[in-house]
């Protein structure tokens, strides 16, 4: 089978795990929190006129001396923050923003697979191990290192998504889609 043809079904496989991780399980509900105060907070933001962007509050200004910074670094630590994420439009198109994701799982698969391709001894453990290996490095390297600063409150969900779905990648790869 060509790599092009296993790339696809194995992108297609990842896009339906992210589904069910992000929409159908809901693993993530814990990052994509719902608060009643919602519209207050939305009214309070927009009157501010932010730009788009991601704001952890409260910070010392940029401008801040290190002296300035270390005082505020004292005088914070056990008191409230919040980090804000936002935009002064919301797009709520499906198509694009679907296709976008799909195409990337099928390239990360294409990646993957083609690494996997030139291991010469590949079996159906070695296939499992390195398809998950990866899938914990990415993870290590984006999310977990996210959560140690900033304390994600999904950080399993991530790590699930870290590991399920390559796991059934590699399974699947040491069982249909070696290369021949």
């Amino acid at each position: 089978m060509k790599l092009a043809i296993r790339s696809i079904l194995g992108g297609l496989i990842l896009f339906m795990y992210q589904f069910v991780s992000f929409a159908a399980a809901n693993f993530h509900e814990k990052g994509q929190a719902y608060t009643e105060k919602q519209d207050t907070i939305m009214t309070f933001l927009n009157s501010l006129n932010l730009e788009n962007k991601q704001y952890v509050i409260p910070r010392p200004s940029p401008s801040a001396t290190p002296e300035e910074r270390q005082a505020y670094a004292t005088s914070s630590d056990g008191k409230p923050w919040a980090m804000v994420n936002y935009h002064t439009t919301k797009n709520t198109g499906m198509a694009m923003p679907m296709i976008r994701g799909l195409l990337v799982d099928i390239l990360a698969v294409f990646l993957l697979f083609g690494i996997l391709d030139k291991i010469s001894d590949i079996n159906s453990m070695k296939s499992i191990l390195y398809t998950v290996s990866i899938g914990l490095f990415a993870f290590i390297v984006i999310p977990y290192t996210n959560h140690i600063w900033y304390q994600l409150p999904d950080i399993w969900a991530s790590f699930a998504d870290a590991i399920i779905p390559y796991a059934i990648l590699g399974g699947l790869y040491a069982k249909f889609w070696r290369a021949a």
